[in-house]
């Protein structure tokens, strides 16, 4: 409790225009898209609203009309002589008054009072025709109607209820799902470069929870934050309708209630944020822990991971009873509100009525004397409205749930992609792929290209080597435009790639590497990724090039329609690796890149592929990452790289005798091919 009493005594200015800009932004969304649906479901809150009120005000006629058994049509004739008498006696008493040479104030008093009850009869006058032409006679059919009434309105108020929410709640989904394709459209852009990335359990949390929280804020602040101020408003208009000076002394406590809601409103959206963080790292925590699941059984260490899970679901914990203890605040808040109005009016009114008073300590607190009927309806009123004030406590924790949701959502919306295509893009040609002195580092401190000087010939098939972290996987990269070199340039047929489109770049090219990723689908549709528009004869033809056919057939159950899992996970390597050649292979590409494809791979599978390989690259250009003998055959020209350069460029055998670092390589690869034989 220390921090939450430090964090509600912490200065804060209210800005709306700062903490509701990246709400705005959603509601704007909702409005462009949904704005029928929001019309309609703000005029059924307005009658909800109104009808609810109409409801209310049915507590009149109960207490001034049927509990003393009459009919309305008595009523008027009632009140009528009751306010002549009450006007006669009063403009008597000012001339007695006057004729006594009594204070002015007195006098203006007692006149005060007359114009008040000259004001009731011309009410009464008003509906007398009304209640001569459609009343009941009797008191019992009387209340029939009154009761008729009520029914009547309660079911019209459900109806534009559930019209409201309905409506509402279509427009905040949709949004919702709108804002989820364009956030997951902006992580496939933001994903290239060196921009920082969020890790998979936050981006999880804000495309499900923080977008969900934006939608629930929407159809809050467009459905339940207009009908409960909507039945606010229209009880506190009858109250002021019935006595508006007593009102304005029931509304005395509103300033400090305010005063303390602002004081939260702070804490609550600091904490949502909160929430929202630690649940990300929760899910991102859980992902990691079932995607390493063999890892963590094979080393033991099971009882690690729970405690570490359950210091994850302890931080979310904590956070969410911060935030509810934030929430009963609120809630005690406008309860304390409404019960003060409540009380304030009691005592005020209920002196009014007991000692048939119009002003209280000198201030004028009602026209004329309040009857039973008019103060009871006036206390209906605010218990009524009391109602509404206690709903908007929840009402107030969604929207700052919603604003804490918006501003992580637009934080990545409004991000500009590192990776961008130029405003008027030049069209790619075949031709040679050239790296023209290029230079690269992923962070200040560690370079890995320096001064990258190759080219590739169209038609060419190229092997790259080199110990690891050299750079290779770098080249590809840069080749698709994952990411842009600091210096220098690289061109396929003499274009920079940054002027041409990136669909247009990755459109030429067929990738395969190392770490094979599928999608949880069968395994025509995964080979069918590399061109959505092939038939099943053109996969089935891909997937006998790649061999997958020598598994499908013999070691699934249902062929090319099997399930490949998660991620490939009902598959071996070697027959993911196989599915993700023949998906490359389909795509029919200018550019084949092999990136380790067939370090997964057993001898006699990789000599099957590697003569698939050469029928399928045919006379096109093909790029090969490996350290494989077998796949190092397959190459025109090998290229060995270290420290980011390219140390030597030839055959083999060349190569053997000028590179010491080819050497090393391969002759441990050949001696791991021996063991493997």
């Amino acid at each position: 409790m220390p921090k939450i009493a430090r964090d509600l005594g912490q200065h804060w200015e209210w800005n709306p225009n700062s903490t509701m800009r990246y709400l705005n932004k959603a509601i704007w969304l909702a409005w462009s898209e949904y704005k029928w649906s929001i019309i309609l479901s703000v005029i059924s809150s307005l009658l909800v609203g109104i009808l609810w009120g109409a409801n209310i005000g049915a507590v009149y006629p109960f207490a001034e009309v049927i509990f003393k058994g009459q009919n309305l049509h008595e009523w008027v004739v009632r009140e009528t002589e009751t306010c002549q008498t009450a006007i006669r006696e009063g403009e008597a008493k000012i001339a007695d008054l006057r004729a006594a040479n009594e204070d002015e104030k007195t006098i203006t008093i007692q006149q005060q009072m007359v114009d008040g009850w000259k004001s009731r009869l011309r009410n009464v006058e008003k509906t007398k025709p009304w209640i001569a032409k459609y009343a009941p006679t009797s008191p019992f059919n009387t209340l029939l109607g009154i009761v008729a009434f009520l029914v009547l309105g309660t079911t019209l108020k459900c109806v534009f209820l559930a019209l409201s929410i309905i409506l509402m709640s279509r427009a905040a989904f949709r949004t919702s799902q709108t804002l989820q394709r364009r956030y997951f459209a902006k992580i496939l852009e933001l994903q290239l470069g060196k921009a920082k990335r969020n890790d998979t359990g936050d981006s999880a949390a804000r495309i499900g929870g923080d977008i969900g929280a934006v939608g629930n804020a929407i159809s809050i602040l467009l459905g339940k934050s207009l009908r409960e101020p909507a039945k606010m408003i229209t009880c506190i208009a009858g109250a002021a309708y019935i006595n508006w000076r007593l009102l304005v002394l029931s509304l005395l406590v509103c300033p400090l209630a305010a005063y303390l809601l602002m004081l939260l409103a702070k804490s609550i959206k600091r904490t949502s944020i909160q929430v929202m963080e630690a649940s990300g790292r929760l899910i991102g925590f859980f992902l990691q822990i079932t995607s390493g699941f063999y890892v963590v059984k094979a080393f033991g260490n099971e009882e690690l991971e729970m405690v570490r899970f359950k210091q994850k679901t302890e931080d979310v914990y904590r956070q969410q009873m911060k935030l509810e203890i934030y929430g009963s605040l609120i809630r005690s808040n406008n309860e304390l509100l409404g019960i003060g109005m409540v009380c304030l009016s009691l005592i005020a009114g209920g002196y009014l009525v007991l000692n048939q008073a119009t002003h209280i300590f000198n201030i004028r607190l009602a026209d004329k004397p309040m009857d039973f009927g008019g103060i009871m309806t006036f206390y209906a009123f605010l218990i009524a409205a009391a109602d509404p004030i206690r709903k908007l406590g929840d009402v107030f924790g969604g929207i700052q749930a919603g604003v804490a949701g918006a501003e992580r959502v637009y934080s990545v919306l409004s991000a500009e992609p590192s990776i961008k295509d130029p405003e008027n893009p030049i069209p790619l040609v075949n031709g040679d792929i050239s790296f023209n002195n290029v230079f690269f580092r992923y962070n200040d401190n560690v370079s890995v290209l320096e001064g990258t000087q190759l080219t590739i010939r169209q038609g060419e098939k190229v092997a790259i080597v080199g110990p690891n972290g050299c750079g290779k996987s770098t080249l590809i990269n840069l080749l698709l435009r994952f990411y842009d070199p600091d210096e220098g340039s690289v061109t396929i047929g003499g274009v920079d790639l940054r002027d041409a489109k990136q669909s247009d770049v990755r459109g030429r090219i067929g990738l395969v590497t190392q770490h094979t990723v599928l999608f949880n689908d069968s395994i025509i549709e995964n080979i069918r990724y590399g061109r959505l528009n092939a038939t099943d004869e053109e996969v089935a033809n891909a997937g006998e090039m790649a061999e997958v056919d020598a598994f499908v057939h013999s070691h699934t159950e249902n062929g090319y329609q099997s399930n490949c899992g998660e991620l490939g996970s009902a598959l071996s390597g070697g027959q993911r690796q196989r599915i993700a050649i023949a998906r490359a292979m389909l795509k029919n590409p200018d550019i084949f890149i092999f990136d380790e494809a067939t370090s997964q791979i057993d001898l006699e599978s990789e000599r099957l592929i590697h003569a698939a390989f050469e029928r399928c690259v045919g006379d096109n250009t093909a790029i090969m990452i490996t350290h494989r003998p077998a796949a190092l055959e397959l190459a025109d020209r090998i290229v060995v790289m270290n420290a980011g350069q390219i140390e030597a460029i030839g055959s083999h055998q060349e190569l053997l005798k000028q590179s010491k670092t080819y050497y090393e390589l391969y002759r441990e690869e050949a001696v791991l091919d021996r063991q493997a034989a």
